[in-house]
């Protein structure tokens, strides 16, 4: 749960797109965890404070800021276990950052729920959660897929954005597409990597029918896929590739070479800075 020189970025490019944070809302309290030298590059006054409230108040007008943690150990004026729902939302905030700590809460599914309600209608919420090689620093590690299903338009949302940040690098972001229809967005990396999430609340969330796309589009074209004949050259030609890559595969002197390749080949594919679905931009 922290502010760090990415968190801080996003939240500048949004307030460069106009948006006013209004009453903000943290999950859990956020530490200041902006590194000294990267105060300049960001060109703000140095804080050396614990947490980053000063810091928020003063580049980004916000008109008040509150905390919700499990408990009041960081002095959160809002005390709610986040794996059980809000039920009665007495207050509504114009932003919620969760910039950190959904991934510890055993409950994703409750949890972003009550993220969702206590945003207002028109208001923004905004996280920052681990993506690839950060296993063991929370419960969960979070591919684009669900927060373009859970933020769509059909489910009560609209303008999403989805950043990949590569923490050790401070040059580029990477802006996430969708996968087009019936395929999977699989990102793969050597680095730890974090998405930037940024949507609009514009009407009640619906949780109940939230499944991967790919499958949905499967099961929405069942009957069509299956009128779909293939050809005998292309099934001809598809036999053909999967015996020579069995031959490859079961060789004693071609499959070590062949299973690394296959590997290498895969993980260029699906490698971030390689993606199709990935679009590199300076920061």
């Amino acid at each position: 749960m922290a502010l760090t020189f990415h968190t801080f970025k996003f939240l500048e490019k949004l307030k460069h797109e106009n948006h006013a944070f209004g009453r903000t809302l943290s999950i859990g309290r956020l530490n200041n965890l902006i590194k000294k030298d990267e105060f300049k590059k960001l060109n703000i006054s140095f804080s050396d404070e614990l947490y980053a409230d000063k810091i928020l108040f003063n580049n980004f007008n916000l008109l008040s800021l509150n905390a919700l943690d499990y408990s009041a150990f960081e002095e959160a004026d809002i005390v709610h276990d986040l794996n059980k729902p809000i039920i009665n939302v007495e207050k509504q905030f114009d932003t919620v950052l969760d910039f950190g700590t959904s991934e510890h809460v055993f409950d994703i599914s409750q949890c972003l729920k009550n993220i969702s309600s206590l945003c207002k209608i028109e208001g923004i919420i905004i996280h920052c959660l681990p993506a690839n090689n950060n296993c063991g620093h929370g419960f969960w590690q979070f591919s684009p897929e669900v927060f373009f299903n859970i933020y769509s338009k059909k489910n009560g949302f609209c303008d999403t954005e989805i950043i990949l940040i590569n923490l050790f690098d401070r040059k580029y972001w990477y802006e996430v597409k969708r996968q087009e229809k019936g395929e999977r967005l699989e990102i793969n990396s050597a680095e730890p990597l974090y998405l930037l999430i940024k949507t609009k609340k514009i009407g009640q969330a619906d949780y109940d029918k939230i499944n991967q796309s790919d499958y949905e589009h499967q099961w929405s074209n069942l009957e069509e896929n299956k009128k779909i004949k293939k050809s005998f050259s292309s099934i001809l030609n598809k036999k053909i590739k999967d015996s020579f890559k069995s031959a490859l595969r079961n060789n004693i002197i071609t499959k070590k070479y062949y299973n690394n390749f296959e590997n290498y080949k895969l993980h260029k594919k699906n490698n971030f800075k390689n993606n199709k679905n990935l679009k590199k931009t300076l920061i």
